[in-house]
């Protein structure tokens, strides 16, 4: 796997995003908040020929990035690009673009750029890809978890995918895990939230925290 950045800086996240559910030859992967690509190409890389990923990252900047690394890894050909924001429903929503992890929805980082981007929810996007299943959604999209969430409610009932959440964000003093929580508790899906030494707070839910 060849990429433009360094991959060190990914190997905690690697380990710990696959700590209840590793992704097999096979899986449907759902990467959201892909930033550069890299998770999304190693996810590739595992679910090899068999499998696909969908990288939504809807940071032009990162997006460009992305596919230069895509070029150098020519072998990879089983990931799509959404462009798109992942949120609670189907809208054009403003969006704070900066060409870094912290581009956001609720954050306006310096230097960032506002723009108009088109927003879909997760079973919109299940549907327009006639998806039978979904095995692995992976979520770190500064803030939005919850509002992606509240637009996959048909796709937990019918695809039951697991995830890794970043839940460790901040919108409104309202800290990201508590929210999730409450969602999935409500929707009767297994979670469990991980707390690390390093500040790093996990969501897991699906069949693989059962």
């Amino acid at each position: 796997m060849r990429t433009k950045g360094p991959m060190y800086f990914l190997v905690k996240d690697i380990k710990n995003y696959e700590q209840f559910y590793s992704i097999r030859e096979g899986d449907i992967v759902l990467d959201g908040g892909a930033n550069e690509g890299y998770l999304s190409i190693y996810y590739a890389k595992k679910v090899k020929s068999k499998g696909r990923v969908f990288a939504f990252e809807p940071d032009k900047m990162n997006v460009k990035v992305m596919k230069q690394n895509l070029k150098m890894n020519p072998s990879v050909d089983n990931i799509k690009i959404y462009e798109d924001l992942i949120w609670k429903e189907n809208t054009n929503i403003e969006f704070y673009e900066a060409g870094t992890v912290a581009s956001s929805v609720f954050y306006e980082p310096k230097k960032s750029k506002k723009v108009l981007k088109k927003a879909i929810t997760i079973d919109s996007f299940c549907k327009n890809e006639r998806l039978k299943k979904l095995d692995f959604i992976k979520m770190d999209i500064e803030g939005a978890e919850i509002e992606a969430l509240i637009g996959a409610t048909e796709t937990l009932k019918r695809l039951k995918p697991n995830f890794v959440i970043a839940s460790y964000h901040s919108v409104n003093g309202e800290i990201t895990y508590k929210k999730l929580e409450i969602f999935f508790q409500k929707n009767n899906y297994p979670y469990k939230t991980v707390f690390y030494k390093d500040g790093e707070i996990l969501t897991f839910a699906g069949k693989c925290v059962e």
